[in-house]
């Protein structure tokens, strides 16, 4: 009796091409890609060749699961872990990074066939390719690995495979074509004081602000009004989430102290939000009103009538309630350019400030200003430390 060849079927909601198998589906990767078509091809030839079969048993289920399979089941289950804030992280756009090249090169191959010089070969491949620095690719092939020991905690993967998998050794500096990430620098003091008055006001404010605090660009810019508690002789500006949430419990809030000069920056930013405790202390809108006061009060001519209707009506132009990350790292190095000094990224100044503070009150004190605590590190200790936290706060601004 003559095998009849299974269609390439579509599904819609994952937007992924399937065969099935018996009464399985196998996923081949993005419906329309040509990779999923060679994968077709592929699977074709293999069924051909009699080393895959159609039926339903259990030794067949194990064969034919593929790596595009596991790659495509993965990035859909994992779509809505690497989630925060409401927003997809950086995480999720890794792993799919990291899957291209295993889907590229071996889409059909069985997951228990793909052993350690596959993913030499898929290292090569990342190396090669130029766009990843060493580290990178080495958190890349980390990636896949992951992807697998999740197969083999569903039964799709055999725990050997995992294994071999692990005897993939990471590349090595100075032993790789792969280019070297320069070590982030401190921004040196000048290049800022030179910087601020090429900046808005708004993120002027947010760079003193960085600077003074050793915060994270994310975290400036999602300071809102009902985050600061003005109790007491030192502010306290409790995080509603932040990079290293997921390392702590659920109630516990990384706490940034803030000193007399930091209160006088925040000052008129917390007055203006007064009434909405939700509200953004550094909001694009609110810049945009402002260069819109600073335009009319610097004109010398009237309005005329068809000006003056236009500012009656609805701005059509949107902006946003915050500074994202990426527009806040923009206008810093074209305020710099415009200063004529070297292009810096905020994220520098957490370096600033850590090398003042280390300068002047030890390691320990930079470690916990910084947050840099321990996970096993025990409730009174994290106190303890939180409160000489706020004595250096209080004694720097």
């Amino acid at each position: 009796m003559k095998t009849r060849l299974p269609k390439l079927c579509r599904n819609k909601l994952r937007d992924a091409a399937f065969v099935y198998c018996g009464k399985r589906k196998i996923y081949l990767g993005k419906w329309g890609a040509p990779e999923t078509i060679a994968a077709y091809r592929r699977y074709i030839a293999e069924l051909a060749s009699g080393r895959v079969s159609v039926g339903d048993g259990a030794e067949a289920e194990k064969t034919v699961v593929t790596v595009a399979e596991l790659a495509v089941v993965f990035l859909s289950d994992k779509k809505d872990y690497y989630v925060k804030d409401g927003a997809s992280t950086r995480q999720h756009e890794r792993y799919r990074v990291a899957l291209s090249f295993p889907v590229e090169f071996f889409p059909a191959t069985p997951v228990n066939d793909f052993g350690p010089k596959k993913l030499l070969f898929c290292r090569d491949e990342m190396e090669k390719s130029g766009r990843f620095a060493r580290s990178y690719i080495n958190t890349l092939i980390n990636c896949v690995r992951t992807v697998f020991r999740w197969g083999v905690g569903l039964e799709l993967v055999r725990p050997e495979t995992l294994v071999g998998l692990q005897a993939v050794p990471p590349l090595k500096r100075d032993k790789s074509t792969a280019r070297e990430v320069a070590p982030v620098e401190p921004v040196p003091g000048p290049v800022v004081d030179a910087t601020l008055p090429f900046l808005p006001d708004r993120v002027a404010a947010m760079v003193r602000l960085q600077r003074l605090t050793g915060m994270r660009p994310g975290e400036v810019c999602a300071m809102r009004s009902g985050d600061v508690d003005r109790s007491g002789a030192v502010w306290i500006y409790a995080l509603r989430t932040d990079k290293t949430a997921h390392r702590r419990a659920a109630s516990a809030k990384k706490r940034v102290p803030l000193g007399r000069r930091a209160q006088a920056i925040l000052t008129p930013y917390l007055v203006e939000k007064a009434d909405d405790p939700d509200a953004f202390l550094f909001s694009p809108r609110d810049a945009a009103r402002d260069r819109a006061f600073e335009r009319r009060q610097r004109r010398k001519t009237p309005l005329t009538p068809s000006q003056a209707a236009r500012d009656a009506a609805p701005k059509t132009r949107r902006y946003n309630d915050f500074y994202a990350e990426n527009l806040y790292c923009k206008i810093i190095a074209k305020g710099a350019e415009r200063a004529g000094v070297e292009r810096w990224a905020p994220n520098r100044l957490r370096h600033l400030y850590a090398t003042e503070v280390r300068a002047k009150f030890g390691l320990e004190a930079a470690q916990i200003m910084l947050g840099h605590a321990r996970a096993d590190v025990t409730q009174i200790y994290a106190e303890r430390d939180f409160q000489k936290a706020a004595q250096i706060a209080a004694e720097i601004g």
